[in-house]
């Protein structure tokens, strides 16, 4: 009967470890690796806006462009940020994507501007708490905030 009542339990937690997972597209070059360790940055620094992130975003894309933006519920990042950018870059860039996500979501209505600045305080708020942040980051997302 304890057996029974175990294997019950383990099969209804199952979808509870497959919930807000976010599939990050493996196109070579390590760009992978370098989502997920920005996935458990964001997660292990704020968990607020990792629940955002896993709750509104399916996947990690990549696309030839020159900045990352969203496309239906997926994030998808410019190759440049894919090769240049730091983790901490990266993570910023979910945590900024992921908002304009939630927003859509929500259906919230705010101007193209508002949203930008908006998701711009969003991110400068998780920045500020990576440890070791590089000031370039922080000085980028202050200038593009209401902050």
């Amino acid at each position: 009967m304890y057996i029974k009542n175990a294997l019950i339990g383990l099969l209804l937690f199952i979808p509870l470890l497959s919930f807000g997972q976010v599939k990050v597209d493996d196109v070579g070059d390590g760009w992978k690796a370098k989502v997920d360790s920005a996935i458990r940055l964001i997660k292990v620094t704020d968990a607020k806006k990792y629940n955002v992130l896993t709750q509104n975003c399916a996947s990690v894309k990549f696309w030839i462009g020159k900045f990352s933006t969203t496309e239906d519920s997926s994030i998808l990042i410019s190759s440049f940020e894919a090769t240049h950018g730091s983790i901490n870059d990266i993570a910023a860039c979910l945590v900024h994507e992921s908002l304009h996500l939630h927003i859509k979501n929500k259906k919230v209505y705010m101007t193209a501007k508002d949203e930008e600045e908006f998701c711009y305080a969003y991110e400068l708020d998780f920045l500020r708490k990576v440890p070791g942040c590089e000031q370039w980051l922080l000085d980028h997302a202050l200038d593009h905030s209401k902050d």
